[in-house]
């Protein structure tokens, strides 16, 4: 739990007041106080997502039990709404305010506020933070000079001091919720065998996404980026914005292409959501080649991503393409025929000059 302690010393009432006193009854409104803050900034951030975000977030403000008196003028909730936002090396983060400014309190004592995130228009792909913020006032008797109460209330404020965060982070005036987007990425490996395979021969697959906006842009990491094949020469492209065309990739043996995992000064992260899927193809005829995906024989296959880090990862994220290509191989079985006819020949002679034999005597 992080405690806001909102606290200074005991402060005059504002000059702006209409009576020089204000009872207990009729209570005091914090913004009235000299100095006092009008609302709490409150940050949003997400990490390990590339490309755009469109999301809301709606964050809590309520009394915690125990409280001396119920308060008015509470504002219970605000929100934060990304359309299109834009995210750099990996991260989203905007911000917005909750107004406390005309929270209105009757009666002396220490008063709790619990402040936190509470929905995610898209919890799939972006969490909510699970940490929770506690906003601390306190309202004392305002004092004569003789120290004796006047009837009127003062609320006691401290500066923004956000305590340490399980994490290690600290709140930099504001409260701050994050958490780490679930984009993910793809992996297509290649693998050649067979005895009259070309480990060297480049195999061409198409790669085609559905679930992501058209437009957004892909890290493609792991061709090389000039690749021969039918006989031209081709540059490959290390970014892919998706489209109705499809991801062309060429690899030979032994080559992996990663699709949608980006590292940009020293950060990587993700830029496929969950809810894509994809399908990979195998094109052309290979000169005889038979080609399976995942050990099982076919030339394509359809899957849907999961979050890094899923027992499952393996399954739906990563694909094994194998083209195999065998020549027929002389066993040594085969004898040749010649010896067995001759022998047949000299046996065929030999019973025929028996039967002329014994026809004479």
């Amino acid at each position: 739990m992080n405690k806001i302690l909102i606290g200074l010393p005991v402060l005059a009432l504002a000059a702006v007041m209409t009576a020089s006193k204000v009872s207990a009854t009729d209570g005091v409104m914090y913004s009235s106080m000299p100095g006092a803050r009008t609302s709490i900034p409150i940050i949003r951030r997400i990490s390990n997502i590339g490309g755009k975000i469109n999301a809301s977030f709606r964050f809590e403000f309520k009394a915690k039990e125990g409280n001396p008196a119920p308060v008015r003028g509470l504002q219970t909730s605000t929100a934060i709404t990304a359309v299109d936002g834009g995210t750099r090396d990996g991260v989203w983060t905007s911000n917005n305010s909750l107004a406390i400014g005309s929270m209105t309190f009757s009666k002396v004592g220490d008063y709790a506020f619990e402040l936190s995130e509470v929905y995610s228009s898209d919890e799939e792909n972006f969490p909510i933070d699970t940490n929770k913020y506690e906003v601390y006032f306190r309202v004392t008797n305002k004092l004569d000079e003789n120290n004796n109460p006047t009837g009127a209330l003062n609320v006691e404020l401290m500066d923004y001091l956000y305590s340490q965060k399980a994490d290690g982070k600290v709140g930099l005036n504001g409260a701050i919720f994050e958490s780490v987007g679930n984009y993910t990425h793809i992996e297509l490996e290649n693998k050649v065998t067979g005895n009259a395979a070309d480990t060297d021969k480049y195999f061409k697959y198409q790669v085609n996404f559905e679930g992501i906006d058209e437009g957004a842009t892909l890290a493609v990491v792991g061709q090389d980026e000039r690749v021969e094949y039918g006989g031209e020469n081709v540059v490959t492209s290390s970014e892919y914005t998706v489209g109705a065309d499809g991801l062309i990739v060429y690899l030979k043996h032994g080559q992996s292409v990663t699709i949608g995992e980006r590292t940009n000064r020293g950060t990587t992260y993700n830029e496929l959501p969950q809810g894509t899927s994809y399908t990979i193809t195998k094109l052309d005829d290979d000169d005889g080649y038979t080609t399976s995906i995942d050990g099982e024989a076919g030339l394509a296959v359809t899957k849907s991503v999961v979050r890094p880090g899923a027992a499952d990862f393996a399954a739906h994220n990563t694909t094994v393409a194998g083209n195999n290509k065998e020549a027929a191989v002389n066993t040594g079985a085969f004898i040749s025929v010649w010896p067995y006819a001759a022998v047949a020949v000299v046996c065929l002679g030999g019973a025929i000059a028996v039967r002329r034999v014994t026809k004479n005597i």
